[in-house]
């Protein structure tokens, strides 16, 4: 440790003046103190000067340490007073100063810590006397200041070896146990190169040993692998002496499609075999395996083909269950297809022979084939015996179609159910031959419907009577509808039961037709028209055959037809009777005009009445209507112009037309002014009208109630008469109005008068209040 020396320093020169004090400079200049803690890391400075606080005093030390900074205080003062007296020493003191900057920025400005610093200071203190003589002999630059600082730093080695030696002695028991141990370990290496010995021995013998017993092993690993390969050849390239009797012998049970199935995996692993460079054995194991399974497909054909020619073996669960596998097994084999064609070649056969018998009587079985050996056959027989026979039905159409359809529907079902129950086992998630099922049954059902649709289109096509056609077709449909449920809509009996619905739809257009057609052509159907203008005798007959079987439909259409069918049926049963009668009226050169009329009216009012409670014909019953009152219309405008005619008005309708026809809304006299150039306009001949009117209109009801005496309609007839009555007042009226401005000339008669002598003075008085109320 380096310490201050001030060698230029002295106490008692209390006239020098000393610097300022300066700020700490930054030095780049290591401390001794510094580099001698570097050297002894390992000790604590700070903690051997502190430790010995026991021993100093405190309190002394900072009493010290108070007086020197007196002192330096008191010094400062002097110099700040003297500063510009001393002139002379600014050098020397300037030297001084410089070298007691560099060596207390040496001891102050190192890199120790302000604490650090604090604490080493402390322990100075605590090393020094407890007065300020010792200070003194610090900082004394001479040689007393030397002695006294080396005997400080004595002090100071001393209690660092002092303090260093207990620290050792805490070490010293540890030093002792590594001694000890020192001993046990040598102890333990003679005894590890012992065992080391033994080990080698022992590894040497265990080698040996092992080399033997791999070698061992690896012969039995191989024998072992030999042997598994000829266990695995033999189970998946051979079969066993008891799957060769089943598979050839034996009966068809699970055993059986076990041993099936594992011939099976034999020929398709023999395709290994066949790639090895001899494929002599495979080829050798595939001939014999292959004969094996075909002579098991033979036996499960044969199997089907005589369970199912004998339905009744199908009772027992197993048996069928055998059947299914078969059928699955087949079905992979492209001869499932052969088994099904000829049960439903055999099943058609069966149920034809049925169906002849029910049409024709009993018939001899079919050629090579009995009763005994075919138990369909056998059912057949039965039904025929037990079921009354359908030709004894014949004589009525309709009962032997019911009877027929019912007993086709029969078969359908049951052959449905027999098919169904054939290749199902009764379980509801079992659809794996659902599409079988559809085809089958419609492959044997399909040799039924050439025969039934010849029989009963034979029975369409001789049926005049429309109600006759209608029952059939009633008939025909609701079975169409049951076969569609029961079977698919694309089988062949559905679409015969379809086909027999349009011929029957057909027929009655034609029967329809026809009967119009003999009408319209008929000599019979003219001469009915006569003088008591009645509707003729063959729309009656027409419409009592048509409209019960109309009235008996409920669909939306007539035959659930479609709208166009629909609305040319309707066409056909009203528009054309009424278009035939028109023709025949003008045909008829004796009727007059009223005739015409009222003989077409009473046609349109006998079809209304007929076909109004039927509601599949509201719409044609609003065009009926429509027709009536166009001929109603006419009517009223032939009696109305014979009524003027006969009281001389006629004439002056035409011109007063002529000028301007006369509104209900508004008249006005002015506009007929024009009607005084007419040579017929004049007093005179006003006046002989007015006279004709006085003579004619008291009779004029009861001939106009005389020439509609041939209306059927008494509510027509009083239509009518109200209506050209009530036209022949207005006329009347704005005539009278016309003559009142330019002739100033009035009718004997006023209007309610003369809507009074013709009887339609209520009927006047309503349409005058409806006019005032209009002209408000």
């Amino acid at each position: 440790m380096d310490f201050v020396e001030f060698d230029t320093f002295n106490a008692d020169d209390k006239d020098v003046n000393l610097p300022q004090p300066q700020p700490a400079l930054s030095l780049p200049i290591a401390s001794n103190l510094e580099n001698f803690s570097k050297k002894i890391s390992a000790f604590s400075l700070s903690r051997n000067f502190t430790s010995s606080n026991n021993d100093t005093t405190t309190n002394n030390h900072r009493s010290h340490e108070n007086n020197a900074m007196d002192k330096y205080a008191k010094l400062s003062l002097s110099l700040l007073k003297n500063e510009e007296a001393q002139t002379k020493s600014v050098t020397v003191n300037q030297n001084v100063t410089d070298s007691l900057s560099t060596r207390l920025s040496r001891v102050l400005n190192g890199s120790i810590s302000d604490a650090r610093m604090r604490d080493i200071f402390t322990g100075l203190e605590d090393k020094s006397d407890h007065d300020g003589r010792y200070y003194q002999e610090l900082v004394e630059p001479g040689f007393t200041g030397t002695v006294a600082r080396k005997k400080l730093k004595g002090r100071i080695e001393q209690e660092l070896i002092k303090n260093q030696t207990t620290i050792l002695k805490e070490y010293q028991p540890i030093v002792k146990q590594l001694k000890h141990m020192e001993v046990k370990l040598k102890k333990l290496n003679e005894l590890n190169t012992q065992t080391n010995h033994r080990l080698e021995k022992n590894f040497q013998f265990s080698h040996e040993f092992n080399t033997t017993v791999n070698k061992l092993y690896g012969e039995k690993r191989l024998i072992g692998i030999k042997k598994d390969l000829l266990s695995a050849f033999k189970n998946k390239f051979t079969l066993n002496e008891y799957e060769e009797y089943v598979l050839s012998q034996g009966d068809l049970n699970d055993d059986f499609f076990s041993a099936l199935t594992k011939a099976e995996n034999i020929v398709a692993n023999c395709s290994i075999l066949l790639a090895e460079d001899n494929p002599q054995l495979g080829l050798k194991i595939m001939s014999k395996t292959n004969a094996v399974i075909n002579k098991a497909i033979e036996r499960s054909v044969h199997y089907c083909h005589r369970t199912l020619d004998n339905l009744y073996s199908l009772n027992s669960k197993s048996r069928l269950l055998t059947l299914h596998k078969c059928f699955q097994f087949l079905k992979d084999k492209d001869r499932f297809a052969e088994i099904i064609d000829k049960f439903s070649e055999s099943r058609s056969k069966d149920l034809l022979h049925e169906f002849y018998n029910q049409i024709q009587g009993q018939v001899e079985p079919q050629h090579g084939q009995s009763d005994e050996r075919r138990p369909s056959a056998r059912s057949a027989a039965s039904s025929s015996t037990d079921i009354r026979p359908l030709f004894l039905s014949a004589h009525d159409p309709v009962r032997f179609v019911g009877d027929f359809l019912a007993y086709i529907h029969s078969i359908a079902v049951n052959e449905s159910e027999t098919i169904t129950n054939i290749f199902t086992m009764g379980d509801d998630n079992d659809h794996q031959f659902d599409s079988i099922i559809q085809n089958v049954t419609n492959m044997i059902l399909k040799a039924l419907s050439k025969p039934i649709k010849s029989r009963i289109e034979q029975i369409i096509s001789t049926e005049t009577k429309l109600l006759t056609i209608f029952h059939i077709f009633n008939l025909v449909e609701l079975y169409s509808m049951m076969f569609g449920k029961q079977l698919r809509h694309s089988d062949d009996l559905v679409l015969t039961m379809k086909a027999l619905v349009r011929a029957c739809q057909e027929r009655i257009f034609t029967i329809v037709s026809n009967k119009i057609a003999t009408i319209a052509s008929s000599n019979s159907a003219r001469l009915e028209l006569n003088s008591d203008l009645q509707p003729p005798e063959w729309i009656i007959e027409f419409y009592s055959e048509i409209l019960p079987m109309i009235d008996q439909v409920a669909s939306d259409t007539i035959l659930h037809l479609s709208q166009d069918e629909n609305d040319r049926f309707l066409n056909l049963i009203i528009n054309q009777p009424i278009k035939v009668f028109t023709d025949h009226v003008h045909d008829n050169k004796t009727f007059t005009k009223r005739d015409s009329y009222i003989i077409r009216f009473n046609f349109l009012d006998l079809i209304q009445s007929k076909v109004m409670p039927i509601a599949l014909l509201s719409d044609k019953v609003l065009e009926i209507n429509d027709l009536n009152n166009e001929l109603i219309a006419k009517l009223t405008d032939l009696e109305l112009a014979s009524l003027l005619q006969s009281c001389g008005l006629y004439d002056y309708n035409n011109i007063i037309n002529m000028i301007c026809p006369f509104s209900d809304d508004y008249f006005e006299p002015s506009i007929y002014e024009p009607i005084k150039e007419n040579k017929l306009y004049n007093l005179k001949n006003v006046q002989k009208v007015d006279a004709t009117l006085q003579e004619y209109v008291p009779n004029a009801m009861i001939e106009i109630q005389q020439s509609l005496l041939r209306l059927n309609s008494p509510v027509t007839v009083t239509d009518v008469v109200n209506n050209v009555f009530l036209e022949f007042v207005k006329f009347v009226e704005k005539f009278n109005l016309i003559n009142r401005e330019y002739l100033e000339y009035n009718f004997t008669w006023s209007n309610f008068e003369l809507a009074t002598m013709l009887g339609i003075d209520k009927v006047y008085e309503t349409y005058k209040q409806g006019i005032d109320f209009l002209n408000e």
